[in-house]
């Protein structure tokens, strides 16, 4: 399962983002939503220039399965609170422009409150 979604994530583009949605709605990724997430994040971060396919890709299953959308969401902020306090500053702008094109798709409607106390950050949701 983990090949076969990860191979159709890493395959994606705008000339085939329909077929290979078609073929994830085949496969049983309601139990492997862990995978797929993490497909889809890794595939973002590897080419950043994907995003708004990735960003499509994300909207289109979030419409069919909401509790995957919800669940790359939370583990883009995560990981962006990761990457936010440990000062890395290229992954923390790949995944600001992941969260930013997701509200474009209106996958998340979220107001970013940011707040730096003590070099904290608290996001609000």
């Amino acid at each position: 399962m983990k090949k076969t979604i990860n191979g159709r994530v890493n395959k994606i583009n705008t000339s085939n983002l329909s077929l290979i949605i078609r073929e994830l709605f085949k496969d049983n990724i309601v139990r492997g939503r862990g995978l797929l997430a993490r497909g889809i994040i890794q595939a973002q971060a590897a080419s950043p220039f994907y995003t708004s396919v990735y960003a499509a890709l994300v909207s289109v299953i979030n419409t069919k399965f909401p509790q995957i959308g919800e669940l790359i969401v939370k583990r883009l902020i995560s990981s962006f609170r990761r990457t936010y306090q440990r000062n890395d500053k290229a992954n923390c702008l790949a995944i600001t422009r992941f969260i930013a094109h997701l509200v474009n798709q209106n996958v998340v409607c979220i107001i970013f409150f940011f707040i730096e106390t003590n070099s904290i950050l608290y996001i609000c949701i």
